[in-house]
């Protein structure tokens, strides 16, 4: 490798490592300065299902219970612990 070939090299990483971090300079580019927010009002719609709240209500806990296929699973154990069926 010659001289021209390794500078060149260097310079093109040297840009690829430098480039990111120049074009996050804020001053430039794609900024936007903070402005004042708007307000967010609720169409009538909006209110109307604000005031009558969640359609779904929260019910009681519904207990879980096994089925008897899975019962009898657990009371045959592990069907893969060693010495077991094959």
């Amino acid at each position: 490798m010659n001289i021209v070939t390794k500078v060149s090299l260097a310079s093109a990483l040297a840009l690829f490592i430098a480039a990111p971090a120049l074009a996050q300079n804020a001053q430039q580019g794609d900024y936007y300065k903070p402005g004042a927010t708007t307000p967010q009002t609720m169409s009538p719609g909006q209110k109307q299902e604000d005031k009558q709240g969640d359609y779904y209500k929260p019910t009681g806990i519904t207990p879980q219970t096994m089925s008897p296929g899975q019962k009898q699973e657990e009371k045959q154990g592990d069907y893969y612990q060693p010495g077991g069926k094959q």
